[in-house]
């Protein structure tokens, strides 16, 4: 048991360093904003055909955004990880403006609160939601701080784990 969760963890930091990898080179190659999408999913179970659907429909839901704002995505990359899926664009636009466009997106649905959607500048910085003016995250269960919830272990595993897979199933 205890080397499974060894290897898990080993994973886990593997695929967040390989994820920085891919985030610095789009930058380094395109010398644009990021955009790196994932799932906040939590517990082992990462990569489903539920959860690949939901995000597939919030890459659409992204692309939909950026296109109707006349945004240009310079260049796109998906991968399919067991610790989750991975989207990554390149995009010809100011930071600032796409993690807004990016925050109104997460907020314009329930299932919005399990996206976890950076937007990174040209140097490596990420934007944060508090330079726009914007509050932190909230907890899925409680509407407190998230990371808070998360720090104190307020919320049960198998209690996150159920109110996302309810906000899943209930985004439209």
């Amino acid at each position: 048991m205890k080397v499974d969760i060894e290897l898990r963890l080993q994973e886990m930091l593997k695929s967040k360093e390989e994820r920085r990898n891919v985030q610095e080179d789009l930058i380094k190659k395109y010398n644009s904003t990021i955009i790196s999408f994932m799932l906040n999913i939590p517990g082992e179970d990462k990569n489903n055909i539920k959860y690949e659907k939901f995000h597939k429909k919030y890459i659409a839901k992204i692309k939909d955004s950026l296109e109707k704002n006349s945004i240009e995505i310079l260049s796109e990359l998906y991968f399919n990880k067991q610790t989750g899926m991975e989207y990554f664009a390149a995009i010809n636009s100011n930071a600032l403006k796409i993690k807004k466009l990016m925050i109104e997106l997460e907020e314009s649905s329930g299932g919005g609160r399990v996206l976890d959607i950076d937007v990174f500048d040209r140097n490596f910085k990420q934007i944060s939601r508090s330079e726009l003016g914007y509050e932190n995250r909230k907890c899925l269960i409680c509407n407190n701080n998230a990371i808070e919830c998360m720090r104190f272990s307020r919320h049960s595993l198998e209690d996150l784990i159920d109110r996302v897979n309810k906000l899943i199933l209930e985004d439209k």
